[in-house]
């Protein structure tokens, strides 16, 4: 009652909620879209507390994936599990809702356990975008045309971001650090991962739109002003084009020493003193990576952070302290302890609260998959793989060592954007393994004829 008074667009706002979720289950191409399209907000929508519109997005689409769940499993005879991955997935969201009776006796909030647990929901968007966008050629290119539109949108959206930060009297070096948007970086080295060999295996329509992917979440990229993410771009296309011919690769390589040495001369005639103030702040970002201690305080945080963590992991090593379990620990930075229930090493952070055997389920299947990207790639290369399906699957494999990093630096498990990434990436290599197989079965008939 006391919620309801505080705020009473509740009611209508859930009515309209529930009639949209009807409708989006009825039509789900439709309702995957609208995903896609509003991640950039839903994705960044983040303050203290709970905000109006952080309670419309959970509503429609947390519980936009139980209700189709449902309906699949209930109202379709085909069986929803396809193999032992799946199975592992879906016994991971079973095992962490019974992590609420954890939280309770740690005295973790409900409504803030739930928040965190919802999370997990979104990695079952691979189920609705594989079978909903893998059954023919035309799918595909919808989901990858919606996908890249998504990136687009986030990239966009995090630069106007910046640009509303940094327009605040911008003086001192420094408040560059401070402006930059670091939180959907994964996300635009993964679309670039996946545009950049994309590329090779589009006609010239597709090749201008991939233009306008790349050169919106590179944008995106560099203003994180993340040395990780930067490396990893470099390492991510470098490992696709092992995949791709020579010629391709000479290609990618020509046009990244030009479009830097393009977009570093206009910036330096258009705005000498950003430019300046940028090549200098990226210089200080690679100088400190060197320097593990007292001088890479990031990483000196992270140290400290994953040693209270730890001691509280050895504590209940099995069941975990549950969702949003807070740790005391200290902050170099900024010269002080507190309470915090953010691990940055998300491998840690995921044991701490879920304990060992239910954190073990899922990294047993992220491996599983990539190790499945991996052969996914390589079969990739027979010429019998279909174009769209073959760059998906290389595309998606040489992002994946980044994943393993970003999951090492920047939490992953208890963030919107990691756990829709899961599902992009499980969705999109089990939709190229559907296309490749059924092209090799196809080119293997025609051959024994």
């Amino acid at each position: 009652m006391n919620l309801l008074i505080e705020w009473p667009w509740l009611i209508p706002a859930g009515a309209a909620v529930v009639g949209m979720l009807f409708y989006m289950v009825a039509k789900p191409t439709l309702w995957i879209g609208s995903f896609l399209i509003a991640l950039p907000y839903f994705l960044t929508d983040v303050s203290k507390g709970i905000s109006p519109t952080e309670v419309a997005g959970a509503a429609l689409f947390t519980g936009g994936i139980a209700a189709w769940m449902v309906k699949r499993i209930f109202a379709d005879p085909r069986p929803l599990v396809q193999d032992w991955l799946d199975f592992l997935l879906l016994l991971f969201i079973v095992l962490t809702f019974a992590n609420g009776l954890v939280a309770a006796l740690n005295g973790i909030p409900l409504l803030g356990w739930a928040v965190d647990w919802s999370y997990f929901l979104l990695m079952l968007y691979c189920f609705p975008m594989r079978e909903l966008f893998g059954k023919d050629e035309n799918g595909l290119k919808q989901f990858l045309t919606m996908s890249g539109v998504s990136a687009i949108l986030m990239a966009l959206y995090s630069s106007y971001l910046f640009k509303q930060r940094i327009s605040e009297n911008l003086i001192y070096a420094y408040q560059i650090m401070g402006s930059r948007s670091i939180l959907l970086g994964p996300i635009f080295l993964l679309a670039l991962s996946i545009a950049i060999v994309f590329v090779f295996h589009v006609r010239w329509k597709g090749k201008i739109f991939l233009s306008i992917v790349i050169l919106t979440n590179l944008v995106g990229l560099l203003l994180t002003f993340t040395r990780t993410l930067w490396v990893f771009l470099f390492a991510c296309v470098g490992l696709a084009m092992l995949f791709l011919k020579f010629r391709q690769s000479l290609k990618i390589a020509t046009t990244a020493v030009l479009l830097a040495s393009c977009t570093i001369g206009v910036f330096s005639i258009a705005y000498p003193r950003l430019t300046k103030i940028g090549v200098r702040m990226v210089t200080q970002r690679f100088s400190t990576a060197t320097q593990l201690s007292g001088g890479d305080w990031s990483f000196e945080t992270r140290l400290i952070e994953v040693r209270n963590a730890w001691r509280k992991v050895k504590q209940a090593p099995l069941g975990g302290h549950g969702l949003r379990a807070r740790f005391v620990t200290w902050a170099p930075i900024e010269q002080w302890h507190n309470t915090t229930a953010f691990v940055h090493i998300g491998y840690v952070g995921l044991i701490h609260k879920l304990g060992f055997p239910t954190a073990f389920l899922l990294f047993v299947v992220i491996v599983g998959y990539s190790i499945r990207a991996f052969r996914l790639a390589l079969r990739a290369r027979h010429p019998s793989a279909p174009a769209l399906a073959r760059a998906l699957a290389i595309g998606v494999f040489a992002f994946q060592p980044a994943l393993y990093v970003n999951i090492f630096m920047a939490g992953f498990f208890d963030q919107r954007y990691g756990n829709v990434m899961f599902a992009f990436i499980f969705a999109s290599i089990a939709i190229a393994d559907r296309f490749i197989r059924h092209s090799r079965t196809e080119h293997n008939l025609r051959s024994i004829q």
